[in-house]
């Protein structure tokens, strides 16, 4: 008769698809048995803080009626570059003694022990967090059910939708309701509300800010961004928050600009030096929009920018690479307890064991998405021995390898932010983002700052640069936010 540990081997290697012969079997038993004991160590030399306790409270909706935020809170405020500036957290990024809910009932009464370094640099520099603000479950937006909690409304019509999935960032600022918002940008998350709210909004490279406190989409192509009105705030967050941690192996070799300086010289300076690619590849959609768009760069041109005509080869396939990588990578971590393999950040123990209760208790609690995200990574593994995420990889190279020989001939990459206009609630929100998506697969920097409308409601103008180039970026958007006053 098989011991528990016996019959526990021989499920997983059958899980795994493995054919073990009893011998072996027996054998791997009698080794984890060893490997166990050892665990009870682990508790007694980890030493996990007791959370601090913060107050927070419900949101009003008297006072925050487009549903902005999930709590209320105050918390910090002091001396430093960002003394008296208010933040917006987005529900994905842990402020400690706060509950992070990643919009999702699932993760009701999740209580982060540490703030994420991001939160924890903005609190050493001064600034207020104010709230944590609303998204899309688990940050996958695109769907009108996505929001269980509170539904954010777009400020210029709340019958309209505001963005996913960084919803409620993009909502706080532009409501007035802080000077900041930190949001997520897994394929275009912190650019949709920048654009559909008349917000600024960046998507830093891969690699500059640190993941540690951040329940991500995935691996290669998530990060967290900041949202405010004008780029002097944006460039004031980013600057804040950018730089190597420890506890993040991505921002090892991170390079840090002036982002303050460059957003200045952008509003002191004529754009004379800025040349400005125009990639054919980003200009097939959405004609309205692009009609806008190209009526500002040529605004941009008249003070006396360089418009340049670029292709950048191998863009057209962002779509499919960033399909197979961020469901194989999101289905990953949240089925391996946000511990997965080749981690990004510190994981956090607790998130672990509240992910693995919860999944194995009431699945009925979790959205398809998510649920389908963790069955497509098993069945890529299962079915394929995860060779298309291998070939996701290099199709990932060729759009990086375009995007690179691109901007070789150029300063920066200009074209409209999204290639719809924002739907009605009561509407699923179109695929918008073919010009987001490829500096999320290139891991490129990215703005979208206001440049006009079109039916009413805002559009955004996008410039995508070199990796950590961050600084020529955000002076083009301030070139753009001058010109366009």
């Amino acid at each position: 008769m098989p011991t528990g540990l016996e019959a526990a081997v021989d499920r997983y290697a059958r899980h795994l698809g493995y054919s073990l012969s009893d011998a072996r079997v027996v054998a791997f038993a009698e080794t984890l048995a060893e490997y166990d004991e050892r665990l009870e160590e682990l508790d007694a030399l980890v030493d996990l803080p007791e959370p601090p306790e913060r107050e927070h409270w419900s949101p009003d909706a008297e006072t925050d009626p487009n549903g902005a935020f999930l709590t209320r809170c105050d918390v910090g405020g002091g001396d430093g570059p960002l003394a008296e500036v208010t933040v917006a957290v987005k529900d994905n990024i842990a402020v400690a003694g706060i509950p992070t809910t990643v919009g999702s009932p699932a993760m009701e009464g999740f209580v982060p022990r540490t703030d994420a370094t991001v939160v924890e640099r903005l609190l050493d520099a001064g600034a207020r967090i104010v709230g944590k603000a609303n998204l899309d479950e688990f940050a996958h937006g695109r769907h009108v059910d996505s929001m269980p909690f509170r539904r954010a409304k777009n400020p210029r019509d709340p019958a309209y939708q505001p963005g996913s999935s960084s919803t409620g960032s993009g909502v706080a600022v532009a409501d007035g309701l802080a000077d900041l918002a930190l949001g997520t940008d897994n394929g275009g998350s912190v650019r949709y509300p920048a654009a559909w709210c008349g917000v600024v909004g960046v998507k830093p490279t891969r690699g500059l800010v640190p993941h540690h406190g951040f329940v991500r989409g995935s691996k290669t192509c998530d990060t967290i961004g900041v949202l405010a009105r004008t780029t002097g705030d944006v460039a004031r967050g980013l600057q804040t928050i950018a730089g190597e941690d420890p506890r993040d192996d991505t921002t090892h070799g991170a390079v840090v600009g002036d982002y303050v300086a460059a957003v200045e010289r952008g509003r002191t300076s004529p754009p004379d030096d800025l040349v400005v690619g125009l990639p054919e590849q980003f200009f097939g959609e959405a004609p309205a929009l692009n009609e806008v768009a190209r009526g500002a760069l040529d605004r941009l041109a008249d003070a006396g920018a360089e418009l340049r005509p670029v292709s950048a080869d191998g863009v057209e396939h962002a779509r499919l690479a960033y399909g197979v990588l961020t469901r194989a990578e999101f289905g990953t971590y949240v089925r391996t307890g946000a511990t997965d393999p080749g981690r990004v950040a510190l994981p956090d123990p607790d998130l672990a064991a509240t992910l693995r209760d919860r999944l194995t208790r009431d699945t009925s609690a979790f959205p398809d998405r998510v649920l389908l995200a963790t069955l497509y990574a098993e069945h890529l593994t299962q079915a394929y021995g995860d060779r298309p995420y291998a070939l996701a990889h290099h199709l990932r190279q060729r759009v990086t390898d375009g995007l690179d020989a691109a901007l070789a001939e150029v300063d920066v990459l200009a074209s409209t932010t999204l290639t719809a206009s924002p739907p009605r609630h009561d509407e699923p929100i179109p695929e918008a983002g073919g010009n987001t998506m490829p500096a999320n697969v290139g891991g490129h920097p990215a703005v979208s700052v206001p440049c006009g409308e079109h039916d009413g409601f805002p559009v955004g103008l996008q410039f995508l640069g070199g990796w950590f180039d961050e600084a020529t970026v955000l002076r083009a958007a301030a070139h753009a936010e001058t010109v366009l006053g």
